[in-house]
């Protein structure tokens, strides 16, 4: 008799759990679960704002900017006397590197990824916006250079190799600049590696770096368009 009284209490409290986990779910308790994304099912991840407070979208074209005393914007230029410009640099407050920026658009991964936002830790294609050559035409899309690490165009949208992502900082600039990131160099079956600053050649070079506290920060400022009249 005591082993049925045993029984009897084990199924009646385990009825009483599956009834509470049941409630658990009606709209008076609700559990809300995490969103995902189609990408690995990972959390939805926040969108990269430029410094107008708006989402960084696939197609506009923008000037990324070194926010610091002294830093200036990226910009695309020949250096070695090429066929094609090939080198990423980014203007400081020297006088024969000061100067405005190249325009940069961003390219999902696939044409599916996150619609037209760009968002945190996503990957994505970096290329200049800049009237250009025939010959020259496939030769915007950032890469690393193998050898020392230098960012260079002559990337191709779809290679694994030549993604970046953009990761949000906790730097508050001067005078309240807020939406300050880092980019990362994302290679297939590797680890990211930050972006920071060297001088190469005498030229102020962006450079995949070690050290995560070598970075160079950077804002998103939305590009001028002119108007064609």
């Amino acid at each position: 008799m005591k082993s049925i009284n045993i029984l009897s209490f084990l199924l009646l409290s385990s009825t009483l759990s599956l009834v509470a986990l049941a409630q658990s779910f009606t709209s008076e308790n609700p559990i809300v679960l995490p969103r995902t994304s189609h990408d690995d099912d990972n959390l939805v991840l926040p969108e990269v704002y430029d410094q107008d407070g708006h989402p960084l979208r696939i197609g506009e074209r923008y000037i990324i900017n070194n926010p610091l005393t002294g830093g200036g914007a990226v910009y695309l230029a020949n250096i070695g006397n090429l066929q094609c410009p090939n080198a990423v640099l980014h203007h400081i407050s020297i006088p024969q590197f000061m100067g405005k920026g190249t325009p940069v658009m961003f390219v999902h991964k696939s044409e599916s990824d996150y619609g037209d936002v760009v968002r945190v830790m996503t990957a994505v294609y970096i290329k200049f916006f800049v009237k250009t050559t025939r010959l020259c035409v496939n030769e915007t899309v950032w890469k690393v250079n193998d050898d020392e690490g230098l960012v260079v165009t002559g990337g191709n949208v779809g290679n694994e190799n030549d993604i970046f992502k953009i990761m949000k900082t906790d730097l508050v600039m001067p005078g309240g600049m807020k939406n300050v990131y880092k980019l990362l160099h994302c290679p297939a079956h590797l680890e990211c590696k930050d972006i920071g600053g060297t001088f190469k050649d005498g030229y102020p070079r962006l450079v995949t770096v070690d050290n995560d506290k070598d970075f160079i920060p950077f804002v998103f400022i939305k590009a001028k368009v002119k108007n064609a009249n």
